[in-house]
């Protein structure tokens, strides 16, 4: 079980899988951040439930017994994925001394990633797909060239603020875009000033749980940056959705 005590990323590993360059991402966070992390991996219900269907089935030559062709394929698929993610898991965190575990679970990214205890923040990595911004993205590397931050009121500002103070203090971040639905004093946003570094501020950003799934599906950042409690009015199929479509790198604090 999860140390509550201690600080910890979380982060999803399902039969999609996670490329190299996304986990020094994580680990490198987790260091700047003195955080653990936490890989967890995760068994989707929803592809065994499809390779359960009658036609995803054949008669073997050799004592007629029906055998799942889909569901031995995804068994395969799901445990290559898994040895090859704790192996680069295990690698990037003993180089760069971040403190790393796994548990086992079964279920959807968000569903179940919300259902763990204690003090969890949850990264999600972009799915892997083909397109000229994604390819720019793992050609640079570990670098956030475009560090998005929904910034709320009340102590959780702080916190996100004190996050991304620290990636930029560890020269990680290019420009800051900070998302508000109200206007911020200056000196609120000072942390985040660094020569040569832009800082650009949305004082008018929806809040509504539209707006934020609409953020995540459609986000131009490299990170994002989410205070968890703005998410929970939207539904679970609805951010699993705009999580599934997002070419972005999210990282939810708690």
């Amino acid at each position: 079980m999860t140390d509550v005590t201690e600080r910890t990323i979380l982060v999803p590993i399902d039969m999609h899988g996670i490329n190299r360059g996304t986990l020094e991402t994580l680990v490198t966070i987790a260091r700047q951040l003195d955080r653990g992390v936490l890989g967890l991996l995760l068994e989707d219900i929803r592809l065994q439930r499809v390779a359960d269907l009658p036609f995803t089935t054949e008669i073997t030559l050799t004592g007629a017994r029906e055998r799942s062709l889909l569901r031995d394929h995804l068994s395969q698929r799901y445990s290559q994925v898994n040895a090859d993610t704790r192996r680069l898991l295990n690698e990037l965190a003993a180089r760069d001394r971040v403190r790393l575990r796994f548990e086992d679970a079964a279920g959807p990214r968000w569903h179940t990633a919300l259902q763990r205890e204690g003090q969890l923040d949850i990264f999600f990595p972009a799915r892997d797909m083909w397109h000229p911004r994604a390819a720019m993205q793992r050609s640079r590397g570990g670098l956030i060239k475009r560090l998005g931050i929904l910034l709320p009121t009340g102590d959780q500002a702080a916190a996100l603020l004190g996050c991304a103070e620290a990636l930029l203090r560890a020269g990680l971040v290019g420009d800051v875009y900070v998302l508000s639905e109200q206007r911020l004093m200056p000196e609120q946003l000072q942390p985040l000033y660094r020569p040569g570094h832009q800082v650009r501020v949305q004082a008018n950003f929806d809040l509504s749980p539209d707006s934020i799934a609409a953020l995540i599906r459609y986000s131009p950042y490299d990170l994002l940056l989410l205070p968890r409690d703005c998410l929970k009015g939207i539904g679970t199929d609805s951010i699993d959705a705009a999580l599934e479509k997002s070419g972005t790198q999210i990282l939810v604090m708690n």
